[in-house]
């Protein structure tokens, strides 16, 4: 599929981000909801090579001097969907590409970049998380971690489960009947998936207003599966 030119217009009543998550052992201790992760050196070297992993990406245009962790904002233009951030603490790797955002219909990028990593790292905690808004509201999270079934969270106003969210728990070291109410996994009402994925990756996904953790931002050249991606999600 041919690019779209770079000021094509992304619908501005449409919006998203994607996250992926790498956590390599050795793990360190979990954190509970509440607790707020160390803010180790960032490496971007690491970070440069993880990106060029991506199944999405084919080349690295451009690279931005790292800058303190932040939410990424929704793509714009043709041109932002170009934009990768990545960041590698320690043994934990945290990326967030445009092109991986899945609409609940037929797009699989997320979905299949979560297995081929899988297959990559099978030792390592992986967590892809997407949401998306186009009118309707989708969120997919897909969990492996070493001891417990994978999990799958998604949907659009009602999400569906598939896998065990206390035994995800549990493998990660957390003891679900330590928790209180509001982070009961066992619960069929209302849950905090912002808490369980922040202890789920050692707080990689929390930004804070005085966030001392670095990231690096990238310009990319897409591969043909990340171009058919962002044209299937993005600009249909």
């Amino acid at each position: 599929m041919s690019p779209a030119p770079p000021v094509t217009q992304v619908n501005p009543r449409h919006s998203g981000h994607a996250h992926l998550v790498i956590d390599h052992p050795p793990f360190a201790a979990p954190l509970l909801p509440t607790e707020r992760p160390p803010a180790p050196a960032h490496d971007p070297r690491a970070a440069r090579a993880a990106v060029l992993a991506l199944s999405t990406v084919s080349a690295i245009r451009h690279e931005h001097a790292p800058s303190r962790l932040d939410h990424p904002g929704s793509p714009a233009d043709r041109e932002e969907l170009d934009g990768v951030r990545a960041a590698v603490w320690g043994s934990t790797v945290k990326i967030s590409d445009p092109a991986l955002v899945e609409d609940g219909m037929a797009a699989r990028a997320l979905e299949d970049e979560f297995q081929a990593q899988k297959n990559r790292h099978p030792d390592a905690r992986i967590v892809a998380v997407c949401e998306r808004d186009f009118g309707a509201s989708y969120t997919k999270i897909l969990v492996a971690a070493p001891g417990a079934p994978d999990l799958m969270v998604e949907g659009f106003d009602e999400l569906e489960i598939t896998g065990d969210r206390r035994a995800t728990l549990a493998a990660v070291g957390i003891d679900p009947d330590r928790l209180d109410e509001e982070h009961d996994a066992s619960g069929e009402g209302f849950f905090d998936y912002d808490s369980f994925l922040h202890t789920l990756t050692g707080g990689a996904l929390s930004v804070y207003a005085d966030e001392r953790r670095l990231e690096s931002a990238f310009v990319v050249d897409r591969s043909e599966k990340g171009e058919d991606s962002i044209c299937e999600v993005w600009l249909p």
